[in-house]
């Protein structure tokens, strides 16, 4: 009897061990957010908040052979209404572990970026190392449209990121660089600018990572195309450049040249000549020769010579062009110039930030490029063949 009691014991103790805890979520009660929208109607003084998930259920891939898309919108007087709003909307537990992508429409940016950025780093949920993006028109369109490929969204976008190092032409900033670009109120910054194109009228539309948005003071300013991203690359921090190729194509008496070139070496030189601020760059480029339409003889070195030297000219000629932009129509420190001063001329500095405003527009900054080609690409050409 005694043996009874203990086994009839032993049984309930296991009952109670097998069943599953309070605290542990099924992965069929959960969506997998992977890019969120934020966008902001000024009509109605609204936020609007949306989302892009996955649903990891079993049940979601029997039918498709993929992972079922949701995306689903809400709208609140604050961003944290609207995301609690959307809270009651969804079914299951929403989890932002694998959120990658937060895309902030223009309008939104426009009102108040720096709103967006306070909700995104103060929230625990959200991941850090997420890119932030700005879009033509509102967020909750590029989320709801379907992708010209069998592909999920967020593994389009990623892949978009990650070619980006190839190209060149497009910029994404994680959202605790973004952070730290606001200690420094006297510059501004880049992020990525987002939009949907379509090819044409019979074939669906595309994401496109190209450019750039203009951030100062908090908000959206105004949009660079994508060779300006390209001289913003190039004059921003080493981490930004260093694994970088461009692409660049020009013309050398009547040919078209077209290299990949690297930044070999960046040397920015800081003074103050009769209390003006100047600063000096110098660029080293590592050219491989990708293209030519014509046959030229790269053999004879005087040839050789002059293409490095065009090629130097031409690129000086498009940084100067966008510094001028930068300066003098923006208005804007997107380079970080401003962090320069104050990291090599603090005493200086103290003199000049009350008039940083008013002195950046018409500092002089020249810069100095030299060119080396390297390689000829596959074909080494010898002799007027």
């Amino acid at each position: 009897m005694k043996n009874v009691k203990r086994f009839l014991a032993m049984c309930s103790i296991l009952s109670l061990l097998v069943g599953c805890s309070p605290d542990i979520k099924e992965i069929s009660d959960i969506d997998l957010v992977m890019a969120t929208g934020i966008d902001y109607d000024k009509e109605s003084n609204k936020y609007v908040f949306t989302i892009y998930c996955i649903l990891p259920a079993t049940t979601s891939t029997e039918k498709t052979g993929k992972p079922t898309e949701l995306v689903d919108s809400a709208v609140g007087d604050s961003i944290v209404d609207a995301a609690r709003n959307l809270r009651n909307r969804v079914g299951k537990s929403l989890v932002w572990q694998h959120n990658k992508f937060f895309i902030v429409g223009e309008a939104a940016a426009r009102h108040s970026l720096y709103d967006v950025v306070d909700f995104l780093t103060r929230n625990r949920q959200i991941r850090i190392t997420g890119h932030l993006l700005v879009s033509e028109g509102k967020a909750e369109d590029l989320l709801k449209r379907k992708t010209n490929i069998s592909e999920l969204t967020s593994n389009v976008l990623l892949g978009i990121v990650r070619n980006e190092k190839e190209w060149g032409k497009s910029y994404s900033l994680m959202i605790h660089k973004v952070a730290d670009r606001y200690t420094n109120p006297y510059r501004g910054f880049v992020l990525g600018r987002i939009f949907a194109s379509q090819k044409s009228n019979t074939s669906p539309s595309s994401l496109l990572l190209n450019g750039g948005a203009v951030i100062n003071k908090g908000k959206f300013v105004d949009w660079l195309d994508g060779n300006e991203v390209r001289v913003v690359h190039w004059l921003s921090e080493k981490s930004k450049w260093k694994n970088y190729e461009f692409t660049e194509t020009l013309d050398y008496k009547s040919t078209k040249v077209t290299c990949f070139l690297r930044i070999s070496k960046r040397e920015i030189q800081s003074d103050f000549i009769k209390g003006k601020p100047k600063l000096d760059v110098q660029l080293n480029f590592k050219a491989t020769l990708g293209e030519i339409n014509q046959h030229l003889a790269l053999s004879d070195p005087v040839i050789f010579a002059q293409l490095e030297q065009v090629t130097s000219k031409h690129l000086e000629k498009i940084i100067h062009d966008c510094l001028t932009h930068f300066q003098q129509d923006l208005k804007v420190d997107l380079l970080g110039i401003s962090d320069h001063f104050i990291q090599h001329h603090p005493k200086e500095w103290k003199k000049l930030k009350n008039e940083w405003v008013h002195v950046y527009p018409t500092m002089s900054i020249p810069v100095h490029v030299d060119v080396k080609i390297e390689k000829l690409g596959m074909t080494q050409i010898i002799g007027d063949q």
